[in-house]
């Protein structure tokens, strides 16, 4: 066993909310300040609302405005498209140029600090496959510019968590209505779109399922998207609240079917490769990100893994169930 952390990096404390880092979500529990563009503040990111963000002035940037105090009260609202008024605020910031940067350089300190001293870890196996540590190793192989799509599930949640995104526009996924199935289909797309970039998607055994048929299309139209699926034989996010909050008592969420993900990928036309040995696990990847075409990764996972941090129903964000690695 070992301990496998995200590195902390500077300037960099991940997303906030439900699955949110440690410092990102006590940045939000601390700060005067929360300026808000184009966030629904739905529920997923506020934890109990009555109590987000509660020492901070709320600015909301949004073209639709009756998402403007729709789930919380702000204190300042710019109703309109980003495109225009972003510059406009932009060029006030700038204009403060070196006093704003010396009034925050404390408060990144103390963000960088909590960073460090709770950084997002896991528990390594030398017999299992983690899936945070697939996301970390398909990371360190991808082009640096690739597009990354993800299905709806714990897969989605660590790959926003561990994969290290180095530009804009890089990510894809349903992180609105959370339709499982999205995925694969949107990775063709992006590589339709995009077709000198590497196009990878995360996915689970579950969200597979619902649209694997567009294995053929990816096959039969050549389209060379990078398929990983985060196997644990559970859906795994509903599984996760089952086993923290309702006893263990699964209902629904339990997946043994015997699908052969590679067989059934290669009758379609797609490459096919399963890893169930952590040794199995780079090579493998190195072999399907290198193969020129459309490519299926099989992996076993551990069906108990948690998401973690978690901020349970109705608990604020600077209540979350860190773990005892964490």
């Amino acid at each position: 066993m070992g301990l496998g952390c995200a590195a902390a990096e500077e300037g960099n404390f991940g997303m906030a909310g439900m699955h949110g880092s440690y410092a990102a979500n006590m940045a939000i529990m601390e700060c005067d300040l929360l300026i808000g563009l184009g966030v629904r503040f739905d529920d997923r990111v506020t934890g109990i609302v009555s109590e987000f963000a509660p020492k901070a002035a709320i600015v909301q940037f949004d073209v639709d405005p009756a998402e403007i105090n729709k789930n919380v009260r702000v204190d300042y609202r710019v109703c309109g498209d980003l495109r225009w008024s972003m510059p406009l605020f932009a060029g006030q910031v700038c204009a403060e140029g070196g006093r704003l940067k010396q009034r925050f350089l404390s408060w990144r300190k103390h963000l960088i600090g909590l960073n460090r001293e709770k950084p997002l870890c896991y528990h390594k196996d030398d017999k299992v496959v983690m899936p945070q540590q697939v996301i970390e190793t398909v990371n360190d192989l991808a082009d640096k510019d690739a597009i990354v799509v993800t299905d709806v599930g714990q897969h989605q949640m660590w790959t926003a968590q561990f994969y290290k995104f180095r530009q804009s526009r890089r990510l894809m996924t349903s992180g609105g209505l959370g339709t499982m199935g999205y995925g694969l289909p949107a990775a063709i797309g992006a590589k339709l779109g995009q077709p000198e970039r590497q196009v990878i998607l995360f996915t689970g055994d579950g969200s597979i399922m619902m649209n694997c048929q567009e294995f053929a299309t990816a096959a039969d139209y050549e389209v060379p998207v990078k398929v990983i699926v985060l196997h644990n034989h559970v859906l795994g996010m509903v599984a996760q609240w089952q086993r923290m909050f309702y006893g263990q008592r699964y209902s629904q969420s339990l997946l043994n079917g015997k699908t052969d993900f590679v067989k059934l990928a290669e009758a379609m036309g797609v490459k096919g490769y399963r890893v169930d040995r952590p040794e199995q696990l780079k090579p493998v990847l190195e072999e399907a990100l290198a193969f020129d075409g459309a490519v299926l990764v099989d992996v076993m996972v551990p069906d108990i893994e948690d998401v973690l941090p978690m901020v349970p129903g109705g608990k604020r964000l600077d209540q979350m169930v860190l773990g005892d690695e964490m």
